[in-house]
């Protein structure tokens, strides 16, 4: 593979994201934009069809950021890749659409679309931490302006959440990076595991891999890291809601597989802690999603809860060892195939949303019945989704159910305990359950109720070409799910390396009654969840939706806003106080023993002004504003230093 067509894979769209300072017009950006992303699906396709593990090789830019980076593909990286593509393309498509009406900072949005798009393609290829780092924080604050896009007091808020969680979660993922090159001497990805094995601290290892892990986990909504994630998907236009659920949060699942599987590799209480977040995050999810009563929000806790179902399967490769291979296909299948879905879903809602304004359930109840196109595509995400037989959520679903069952099996055979993994394949279940009950409730109240208002609707609701792109993906979410051993199973295999597995070497048998009676069990559950809970929750008696939790008892609020804004300042402003107080004492006590006869405009005590002299005017100074300035320029001299280490 020549490194100039990789590098150029990875930062012609970063590159093009100046294109849109110079053309103004925004139609020829978006087909730039599409002609681009196709290019790019192109490639990763072609480089998918034709990788070979033997002909890796590592393509190193040593200037770059102080430290250099590294980019190399690997099975799983392209696999990644291509989906990375295959949302742009779609969402990209979408755009021009969807801005068709609201043109505002339409170019502004393009910028940050591209960067964003070369900024994914990069972590997925990173060699080395570090380079994983890079691009991570470049996709984080490029992404940020597609949050706030809309500039309204909902965008800005969610895009105050985001920016938040990802500066304070790159900064420690950070910090954990440098501690682990000390410790290990390198964070080259397949040099870390070898690296770490003779380490004989595992208290500190265990420390530097939850610092690595803590930057991820909130990329990817893990709970409890998770409350950007419901308010920043519902506030960002349609396609980048798309483009943030179908794979930017698979960055958070890309950085914590490597932490698992290189830093903690055979560390079982490691495993049984991102069990227990996964656990956590998939229920939490799927309970949060079939309460809420707006569309995206909905879409958005459920991208929570399938998060939850991928970070079990990335626990599970772990602690099933050798036989970890059905837990890493599941858990790679399932990121596939829930970009899929959610390219599919998000859109389906963005086209709701242009026709009706309104993501209310209340308001939009309705409008897609008799509008053929868009109930088979949404119906078939939703089917994908619910891990119905015959579509790709069945398929992932089962294996990552499998995993589990196969672990409780191990355990019996040496008598052990198995009462939690049991547990957890109840509540495993059961988050199914869930999300059949709430992807019913959006089908039924999309496509089956009647409509309560009429859409002054001028045009088609939805332009030939996004039907064209969405219709595609819901045929593929059908033939991945009907022929699994042709098409899943095959693009599993290719990311087994990278995953620390075999590939497997008995087909699985998919439609066994074995393996369909887990998802006929959240079929059951999901079935009563909706047509008998729900009339008493979530429905009221005139068949209006509703949501019965208060919204205010959240994570966010609860810890990390009391944390971030009382707790931390109560603190640091105790501190600085004693600072303050103790500087006072010092001159004064200083001026006391060296300076008697020195004659001086003020002398203070505990910030009170003790003494003026004749004639010398009524000067506002502390020595705490002193010491805030200072503070200040140590501020403006630490940006300084970054910046240079980045292009030194």
């Amino acid at each position: 593979m020549n490194s100039s067509v990789l590098l150029l894979m990875i930062f012609a769209p970063m590159l093009l994201g100046f294109l849109p300072v110079f053309v103004k017009n925004t139609k020829i950006i978006n087909t730039v934009m599409v002609v681009c992303a196709v290019a790019e699906l192109a490639l990763c396709i072609y480089l998918l069809l034709t990788y070979n593990t033997t002909d890796a090789q590592v393509i190193a830019i040593p200037w770059f950021a102080g430290m250099g980076i590294g980019i190399k593909i690997t099975g799983f990286g392209i696999l990644q890749a291509v989906a990375t593509s295959l949302i742009w393309v779609g969402s990209s498509v979408f755009s021009d659409e969807y801005f068709d009406h609201a043109p505002r900072n339409l170019r502004r949005y393009y910028v940050f679309w591209s960067i964003t798009f070369g900024a994914t393609l990069g972590m997925f290829l990173a060699n080395d931490l570090f380079t994983v780092f890079i691009f991570f924080e470049i996709m984080s604050f490029a992404s940020y302006p597609l949050v706030v896009h809309n500039q309204d007091d909902a965008s800005i808020k969610a895009g105050n959440s985001y920016l938040s969680i990802a500066v304070i979660g790159g900064l420690v993922t950070l910090t954990g990076i440098f501690i682990l090159d000390h410790f290990a001497g390198t964070v080259v990805i397949d040099e870390i595991a070898a690296a770490v094995a003779g380490f004989e601290d595992a208290d500190r290892l265990f420390i530097v891999a939850f610092l690595i892990f803590f930057g991820f986990a909130a990329k990817a909504g893990m709970f409890p890291l998770n409350g950007w994630l419901p308010k920043a998907h519902p506030a960002a236009p349609a396609p980048a809601s798309a483009a943030l659920s179908g794979i930017l949060i698979k960055t958070g699942i890309f950085g914590a597989i490597v932490v698992t599987s290189r830093v903690m590799q055979g560390n079982e209480k490691w495993a049984m802690m991102v069990l227990v977040i996964g656990i956590i995050t998939m229920f939490l999810g799927a309970l949060c999603a079939f309460m809420s009563v707006n569309l995206k929000e909905t879409l958005a806790y459920s991208s929570m809860s399938q998060i939850g179902f991928i970070v079990i399967g990335v626990a599970m490769t772990q602690m099933l060892g050798e036989h970890g291979t059905i837990a890493a296909y599941g858990t790679v299948l399932h990121m596939i195939n829930h970009t899929m879905i959610k390219l599919v879903l998000f859109t389906c809602a963005g086209i709701v949303y242009q026709n009706t304004h309104s993501l209310n359930l209340n308001e939009i109840q309705g409008f897609g019945k008799g509008k053929k196109v868009l109930t088979l595509c949404f119906g078939t995400a939703a089917l994908g989704i619910m891990g119905v037989p015959f579509f790709n959520g069945y398929i992932s679903k089962t294996l990552l159910h499998e995993a589990i069952v196969e672990k409780i099996h191990l355990l019996h055979d040496v008598h052990a305990a198995t009462g939690f993994f049991q547990s957890a394949e109840v509540i495993f279940l059961i988050s199914g359950g869930f999300t059949v009950a709430y992807m019913t409730k959006l089908f039924i109240c999309l496509f089956v109720k009647n409509p309560t208002k009429e859409w002054h609707i001028h045009k088609a609701y939805v332009s030939g070409k996004t039907s064209v792109v969405i219709s595609i993906v819901a045929v593929v979410i059908f033939v991945f799910g009907a022929l699994p051993h042709n098409t899943m199973d095959k693009l599993a295999a290719i990311s087994s390396e990278f995953m620390g597995v075999h590939p497997l070497e008995h087909e699985v048998a998919y439609f066994s009654w074995v393996n369909l009676k887990g998802a006929v069990i959240s079929l059951a559950i999901g079935s009563v969840l909706y047509f008998v809970v729900a009339q008493f929750t979530v429905i009221t008696k005139d068949k209006k939706y509703i949501n019965p939790w208060n919204q205010n008892i959240c994570v966010e609020n609860l810890i990390w806003k009391p944390l971030i804004f009382k707790l931390l300042p109560f603190v640091l402003g105790f501190i600085g106080r004693v600072i303050d107080k103790f500087t006072d004492v010092f001159l004064l006590v200083f001026r006391k023993i060296f300076m008697r006869n020195a004659k001086i405009p003020y002398t203070f005590f505990e910030g009170k002004k003790t003494h003026k002299e004749e004639g010398i005017p009524d000067m506002a100074f502390h020595v705490t504003e002193s010491l805030a300035y200072s503070l200040l320029l140590f501020g403006v001299g630490f940006v300084i230093m970054v910046i240079y280490l980045f292009v030194a």
